[in-house]
């Protein structure tokens, strides 16, 4: 029930109801376990070791696609592992700051659950793989 909890912290900002972002991480939480269950049975202890933990395979699960248009792949590529995780999972707003020909600048005000901070990051972004 914890991991569940845990889990449900990480994706209620893309829910936004807490009690069907907990019941969403109880299914996946339930999986989880059944899959390392069945890993301990067959002795696999090769897949048990590159096994991600529970909130990161979480993280993985439940990324969106896009934030504000920009595509998720593109905010992995110009920020750090914590600065993309922020942005995908706790933006709370973002806005161009900035436009050119062929780029859009945007920035991004994240606030993480666990720190008591909100954070600023901006990039430029190509307006060709901007959705729409």
């Amino acid at each position: 029930m914890k991991d569940a909890h845990k889990v449900a912290k990480v994706i209620v900002s893309s829910v936004g109801n807490y009690s069907i972002a907990l019941g969403l991480a109880l299914k996946f939480v339930n999986n989880y376990n059944k899959n390392v269950e069945a890993l301990r049975a067959a002795k696999d202890t090769v897949k048990l070791f590159e096994l991600k933990r529970v909130t990161d395979a979480a993280y993985d699960e439940f990324m969106p696609e896009s934030v504000a248009g920009v595509p998720a792949w593109a905010i992995k590529k110009d920020f750090s592992r914590a600065g993309a995780k922020d942005i995908l999972f706790f933006t709370i707003k973002s806005e161009v700051i900035g436009e050119t020909e062929k780029a859009v600048q945007i920035s991004f005000d994240t606030k993480n659950p666990k720190e008591d901070i909100i954070d600023h990051h901006k990039t430029w972004v190509a307006k060709s793989i901007l959705a729409a």
